[in-house]
């Protein structure tokens, strides 16, 4: 309960910020502004999707700050109060969420196993080997599935909280490493690290666009979406639940973390667009996010968990309620970059 008036507390001030920022610009077009608000109206669901509607300061450059970071001491783990709980409340256990899907991610980063029958597709490394092993490795013993081959890791996009773990997964299970081909030039060209993470991989399986994977049956449609990071890949596939079969879509990254970067942005709300349009004509119920956070995936599971037989699926939110994470992302993303003109607009005269 707590969780979600923090969630309500965030939207209500971010729409204080984007009133703000319209009552500064009462003379000129409100055109950035009218979408951040529309946009605001569809994170009733997804609240965890609203910082993206803040257009009261242009998106802070993580490339930049990480330059900082580096400068920095690097942090004892272990360091910290006796009995802090901060930590053990941001972890998730393992859990099953459909008949062919599960968690197996921490608390501020995903990574999912679906399951094909005859092996394991796992989206996401995490950070680190040491995370792969806590969270991955010993979250599919814990839930049955430890015996069970990983034949595939699809790596949603080139930053190391999605592939830092990966060569601990390589090491145990030998599986093809998949990335856009967009994404393998833009990781091998990127010079964006962080100390916690893992190292790159290097190239394997390089998909395209609309390519579909098809592992013992089970057929997964990759979509290049491009916005979070240049090559970032979003999936479609089926999930199971009893007699009931759905379909997911897990979306490969939503952060803006590059700067007023108005091209790569708008690439963002041409993705969203297109997923939008996915989800209405593959009839998608189901919207699931590499991290916990954005989809509020930590409070679906706990609704899981207690669910009784009678009971409707946490995470399957119907088809409009997907469309709506899609407005969202599109309608916010185009008031960011729309803001940015304007500002440089401004300045100009």
């Amino acid at each position: 309960m707590a969780r979600v008036k923090l969630d309500v507390l965030k939207i209500a001030v971010i729409t204080w910020a984007v009133c703000v920022c319209a009552s500064c610009t009462a003379n000129s077009s409100l055109t950035a502004q009218d979408y951040a608000r529309k946009g605001l109206e569809s994170a009733t669901h997804f609240p965890g999707l609203a910082s993206l509607c803040d257009i009261s300061a242009p998106p802070r450059d993580m490339f930049k700050l990480d330059e900082k970071r580096r400068e920095r001491p690097k942090r004892v783990e272990s360091a910290g109060k006796p009995g802090r709980k901060g930590k053990a409340r941001r972890q998730i256990p393992p859990q099953q969420v459909f008949d062919n899907l599960y968690y197996v991610g921490a608390g501020n980063v995903a990574s999912w196993a679906i399951d094909t029958g005859e092996s394991i597709v796992l989206v996401d490394a995490l950070n680190n080997d040491d995370q792969a092993q806590q969270y991955i490795i010993d979250g599919l013993f814990a839930l049955g599935l430890g015996n069970k081959p990983v034949s595939h890791l699809i790596i949603s996009h080139g930053h190391g909280d999605h592939y830092g773990g990966f060569e601990l997964i390589k090491s145990t299970y030998n599986p093809r490493i998949v990335m856009s081909s967009v994404e393998w030039d833009y990781l091998e060209n990127d010079k964006f690290a962080s100390y916690r993470w893992g190292k790159k991989p290097s190239r394997d399986v390089a998909v395209d666009d609309g390519e579909k994977l098809n592992v013992n049956g089970t057929e997964l449609s990759l979509y290049v979406t491009p916005g979070h990071t240049p090559g970032t890949l979003t999936v479609i596939f089926s999930v199971v639940d009893g007699n009931e079969k759905y379909r997911a879509v897990l979306w490969g990254g939503t952060g803006l973390n590059y700067g007023p970067n108005v091209s790569r942005i708008q690439s963002y709300t041409d993705s969203a667009i297109t997923m939008k349009r996915l989800v209405k004509e593959q009839d998608v119920d189901v919207f699931l996010s590499n991290h916990p956070g954005r989809a509020g995936t930590r409070e679906k599971l706990e609704v899981l968990s207690n669910r009784q037989s009678n009971e409707k699926h946490a995470f399957v939110q119907g088809q409009d309620v997907v469309v709506e994470a899609f407005e969202l992302l599109e309608n916010c993303t185009r008031a960011q970059w729309m803001r940015i003109e304007e500002n440089r607009s401004s300045r100009a005269k």
